[in-house]
């Protein structure tokens, strides 16, 4: 048979019932029968899901790929894609309805390409039980079904102007596979899924990020299509993937010691962390280019102490400095490595409790925001004995740098933490230094 132009990956565990419902779909599709293939991942499900997948090779290009045992949805999804054959590999879940132009809106963007790499994100209905009733009849879903209660949430975060403004900053915080498509060669090149990742959650995110900086992360490599339809059915969530994903979480900050990825940790809508991630990378450049952060303003008995201490320092340049051993720096002047990442400091998770001497932050504490601060102030005061807040003297004005955040009334953030802290401000020749305890 010719090879086709696309093929839809469909990763499957139990619930036959919904498999069904999302194969039905894929017969109806405008774009031809011929021009895709489809290969179902059965991730060890207790009754085999060939017979579902059987009774559509009758109308469908299909395949199936069963592995005896569990092995989570990233190992099912790239044994599903090793059998794919077209240069376009598009993901829908098998709880995943397809609209009937969903496949023709994937496979036209990436022809439009001509052979570039790109990430093609569709939107979703999260459906309730009449929605799901009315597919699994063959029905039309009516506008009462769609309304904003049963709306894709990623929409609905970034629905403001500013929000999609936001989105070429980091379009991977929007991925996830239930439907979306990427070139193969990007997917071989990354490596496909990372198998480590057998728990639930930010599989699909972890995959999309490695795309992204593949490319070295250019704003045009994704598009979110609101009319690549598709309808989510109603499933059983385990009330432990919660707690599963925060395990996901924490392995994501290890695997990519870098800022955006950071963001991530806090609670908080789609929206939001790409508007983070889109200052925080903002802050990162203009405070470089404006001088701040830089070591040499380090008083000399400051200095001296870190030579023989084990210290995080943050800022600009700072892993040239002389450490004690056991120290590390987040300098994103440098690359990273075994002691240095491209961190802020809100987690601080590779640090035990108490394995600091001091934290010094030069300038870069300035550019976090007021619900980001806390975060680093107080899980840094348990990791170390105290922390330095050093604010050049000289620099640029605060109005200048404008979106990005710049604290410059120094009186004004030492009364604020004084009722949480011991708070000493002590002034030197070229740097304001707050200690908290």
């Amino acid at each position: 048979m010719d090879r086709p132009s696309l093929s839809v990956v469909v990763p499957a565990h139990e619930n036959g019932s919904a498999l069904d419902a999302t194969l039905r779909s894929l017969t109806r599709q405008t774009l031809p029968p011929g021009d895709f293939e489809v290969v179902v991942g059965d991730d060890g499900s207790a009754v085999a899901l060939g017979p579902v997948v059987d009774a559509y090779r009758d109308r469908l290009r299909i395949d199936y790929v069963r592995s005896e045992r569990n092995g989570g949805r990233s190992a099912n999804r790239n044994a599903a894609a090793a059998r794919a054959r077209a240069d376009t590999l598009m993901f829908l879940d098998a709880d995943t309805v397809a609209h009937p132009g969903l496949l023709q809106r994937h496979r036209d963007f990436h022809a439009g390409r001509a052979g570039r790499p790109g990430v093609l994100l569709g939107q979703r209905y999260d459906l309730d039980w009449a929605g799901a009733d009315a597919l699994r009849r063959g029905e039309p879903v009516a506008p009462a079904m769609l309304d904003a209660e049963r709306g894709d949430p990623r929409l609905e975060d970034i629905a403001l102007p500013q929000r999609m403004d936001d989105f070429p900053s980091a379009p991977w915080v929007l991925g996830l596979t239930h439907n979306a498509s990427v070139d193969h060669e990007s997917f071989r090149r990354v490596g496909g899924f990372d198998e480590a990742m057998v728990k639930w959650g930010f599989e699909d995110l972890d995959f999309f990020y490695r795309v992204f900086h593949l490319h070295g992360a250019p704003p045009e490599l994704f598009r979110l299509d609101v009319d690549a339809l598709s309808y989510h059915l109603p499933h059983f969530r385990k009330t432990s993937n919660g707690l599963a994903s925060m395990d996901n979480m924490k392995y994501l900050l290890r695997k990519h010691l870098r800022y955006d990825v950071e963001v991530l940790y806090g609670l908080n809508t789609f929206g939001r962390h790409l508007g983070r991630i889109r200052l925080y990378g903002q802050a990162i450049e203009a405070y470089r280019a404006g001088g701040l952060g830089r070591p040499d303003v380090l008083p000399a008995s400051l200095r001296d102490e870190l030579a023989v201490s084990a210290a995080l320092v943050v800022g600009n340049g700072v892993s040239a400095l002389a450490l004690g051993a056991g120290s590390h720096t987040f300098d994103h002047d440098a690359p990273v490595g075994e002691t240095n990442s491209h961190l802020l400091g809100t987690v601080l998770q590779q640090f035990k409790a108490g394995a600091l001497d001091a934290i010094v932050n030069v300038d870069m504490w300035r550019c976090l925001l007021p619900e980001d601060l806390p975060a680093f102030l107080t899980r840094g005061l348990l990791k170390a004995d105290r922390i330095e807040l050093v604010a050049t003297r000289t620099g640029p004005d605060q109005r200048a740098l404008l979106p990005v955040p710049l604290v410059a009334d120094l009186d004004y953030v030492a009364d604020m933490l004084r009722p949480h802290f011991a708070v000493a401000v002590a002034a030197y020749d070229a740097a304001t230094v707050i200690t908290l305890r």
